[in-house]
């Protein structure tokens, strides 16, 4: 028996809605511009997984500052950080953080840290994070 108010193939328009949604999320994040927008709906919930998956950008970033140092005997301090960066990284989205903010520099005789401002791109605050690499 047929029944007159079923939608036809409804499990499949569910599945392409979903689809889409997520397909859309994903291109808003790529884009640096509309990543902050989104961001900063969804905050509390994609900070963490952010910071996860943007951790092993900044390892990156930190273990070829050290290579880097290795080579030349010179670290890419100070103002020649951000010319470095550019440098070394021709995409844009390798220079910044999630945020759009670039990456910050800091030493210690022992290790290199990367460190990204967090959402309030501010510095020294709570939301700061880095990732560190042993030097030599």
């Amino acid at each position: 028996m047929d029944r007159p108010h079923a939608i036809p193939n409804e499990g499949w328009t569910v599945t392409r809605l979903i689809l889409l949604v997520m397909l859309g999320l994903i291109t808003g994040l790529y884009f640096p511009a509309t990543r902050s927008i989104l961001l900063g709906l969804a905050e509390p919930v994609i900070v963490p997984v952010v910071r996860w998956s943007n951790a092993e950008e900044m390892d990156q970033i930190a273990r070829n500052v050290v290579e880097h140092e290795r080579l030349t005997g010179q670290m890419p301090a100070g103002t020649g950080w951000l010319g470095w960066l550019d440098y070394r990284y021709s995409a844009e989205d390798m220079r910044l953080d999630p945020w759009g903010t670039p990456y910050e520099l800091e030493l210690s005789p022992d290790s290199v840290w990367i460190v990204s401002l967090g959402p309030d791109r501010t510095r020294q605050t709570d939301d700061d994070f880095n990732v560190a690499a042993p030097r030599g």
